[in-house]
């Protein structure tokens, strides 16, 4: 005869199938591909395990369980939460043959393969042990508090160190991408608690990273509000000889992005005059990056004031018109997406851009829109661009190499054209106008700025194309300056600028050449314009996501979140 207990024994099912959901997601965890969130996954086990007489009952409680494990898988991943997904609606605009192209990136193979191996694994070992026990039990390790061990022990067994950083350490004065960093004012600060040292007891806790690292940005951003590049009136005034700047802004093209496709030692940046090997675009997409250069006169601001209204003289091209510089800008693109002619003409110091719709589209963008050559683009304005003005500053926006672009045919399709050979494609473009300008002897001051990188090698936090997050190698972007048509010709030798600098020195460099008036000199007093131009912390955001370096340790807020450590 059967007794109560046995009876009651029986009810507990396990979690079945259910085995192979947790299982995958703690490998994923201990290979960093995952964030998981112990506490939110155990409460979902524990609802899974919770006896249920009926037959009928349980196996419907699994069943109403896939949208809510679906669900809390994607929270515990890397990918931006649902709501940003719903604020860029422009994805129902992205063209077919794109579209197919990331649900084709978001497929790893290899796991595919690895999450059937697990499956079969966990079907042979049931017949022996009951796995569901093993599940749970590092479920509730994991669920510890990180000073019992629970969670740390996992990730101390990741390669490379632990989430976290040592706060007892950084009190101790043990900096990790050293030490001293500028300020607003130019002063060193110690690294991430501008200037204040990190009580000894604060205790090694997750909150407690959190806090330092909102005091940190929050410290950044107050000192960032206090730095200016000024543009006197009186700046380039005893100047006799007048000259033009073009600013190139290129998207999705970084050191890194350069490095994979094999371009980084393109004849374009080997005759450049002056190189920031260390720029921070601070952010991983085109709007904000253009209000970014926009507003490059005035230190860095987080994600949302962008948006805000500045004062006259944080913008560039604002201080160059005050100059007597005749301001425009000039597209390859339509500018319709995202609304990208709202971000640029935010501030009146740039009116109705020029587009080359009278010329025939050499791509095909990723929503179906042309895109037209840079060379010819940068011919068309040049031929239709008025003599009147002695002085001109240009703005010209590029978005050839832009993820999910196609060559364009006559039947308004597009065949697929990969990163490589658009990249190469628009730099022998920039290349060719630069050297033709050459030989008009004009002079012109040439300014090269992508807004950010194309996010080519993804990592483990991000598949490739992705940019959610503004990681280093995003937003560390290829940066220079060429002066053309001076006496004295090209600088000897590429000066290189190898501090963490961001758009403020590369207005300051312009102010500079403004006020040594540069094209009546002899020579080139590239030391002089180049010394001390002001750094600044490679500090990024994108709407809800912050990334910050703190000690050599890159970490990351994702919304409202607490900050973590971005595992690469």
């Amino acid at each position: 005869m059967t007794s109560e207990s046995d009876t009651g024994v029986r009810y507990w099912r396990g979690l079945g199938l259910w085995n192979v959901y947790f299982i995958a997601k703690l490998i994923l965890f201990w290979a960093g591909y995952l964030n998981f969130h112990a506490y939110y996954n155990l409460v979902f086990a524990s609802i899974l395990l919770l006896p249920l007489p009926p037959l009928w009952l349980h196996r419907l409680r699994h069943v109403l369980a896939i949208p809510v494990g679906i669900g809390l898988l994607y929270y515990d991943s890397w990918f931006p939460p649902i709501s940003r997904l719903l604020e860029r609606p422009e994805v129902l605009q992205f063209s077919a043959p794109y579209l197919l192209e990331l649900v084709n990136r978001f497929i790893n193979w290899n796991m595919v393969g690895a999450g059937i191996l697990l499956f079969v694994a966990c079907l042979f070992l049931a017949q022996w042990v009951r796995v569901t026990v093993l599940s749970v039990g590092a479920l509730v390790i994991c669920s510890m508090p990180a000073e019992y061990g629970g969670r740390q022990l996992l990730q101390n067994l990741q390669a490379g160190y632990a989430t976290g950083i040592d706060v007892q350490a950084q009190s101790a004065g043990q900096p990790g991408d050293g030490s001293k960093r500028p300020d607003g004012n130019g002063a060193a600060m110690e690294e991430g608690a501008s200037g204040a040292a990190v009580p000894a007891t604060t205790p090694r806790t997750q909150r407690s990273i959190t806090e330092i690292l909102n005091g940190a940005l929050a410290a950044f951003h107050e000192a960032e509000a206090k730095r200016t590049s000024a543009f006197g009136a009186d700046a380039g005034t005893a100047r006799t000889t007048d000259f033009d700047i073009i600013v190139l802004s290129i998207c999705s093209l970084g050191w890194s992005d350069l490095s994979t496709a094999q371009l980084d030692q393109h004849p374009l940046f080997r005759n450049m005059d002056v190189i920031f090997d260390n720029f921070n675009s601070a952010t991983a997409y085109s709007g904000p990056a253009i209000r970014r250069l926009l507003r490059a006169s005035c230190g860095q601001t987080s994600h949302s004031a962008l948006y805000d209204d500045s004062p006259d003289d944080c913008y560039l091209f604002e201080n160059l018109r005050n100059l007597g510089f005749q301001t425009q800008a000039v597209l390859n693109h339509n500018g319709k997406f995202q609304d990208f002619l709202g971000d640029l003409t935010m501030h009146p110091s740039l009116g109705e851009p020029l587009i080359p719709e009278a010329l025939p589209p050499r791509w095909t963008a990723f929503d179906g829109s042309p895109v037209w050559g840079d060379f010819e683009t940068l011919d068309y304005w040049w031929q239709m661009r008025p003599t009147d003005a002695t002085r001109r500053a240009t703005l010209y926006n590029s978005i050839t190499l832009h993820d999910g672009n196609r060559e364009a045919t006559a039947d308004g399709g597009g065949r697929a054209a990969p990163y490589a050979t658009r990249g190469k494609a628009l730099l022998d473009d920039l290349h060719h106008f630069i050297r033709r300008l050459e030989g008009l002897g004009k002079p012109v001051v040439v300014v090269f700025v992508p807004e950010h990188g194309a996010a080519l090698s993804g990592d483990l936090m991000q598949i490739a194309g992705m940019r959610e997050i503004p990681t280093p190698g995003i937003t560390h972007i290829p940066v220079g300056l060429k002066i053309i048509g001076h006496p004295a010709g090209s600088a000897p030798a590429g000066q290189r600028i190898s501090g963490d600098t961001s758009y403020l020195a590369l207005s300051e460099l312009l102010s500079r050449l403004l006020r040594q008036s540069v094209f009546d000199q002899e020579a080139i007093d590239w030391s002089e314009l180049t010394s001390d131009l002001p750094l600044t912390r490679p500090v990024s955001e994108n709407s809800g996501t912050v990334l910050m370096t703190y000690n050599a340790v890159p970490f990351v807020r994702l919304g409202e979140r607490e900050w973590i450590q971005y595992r690469q």
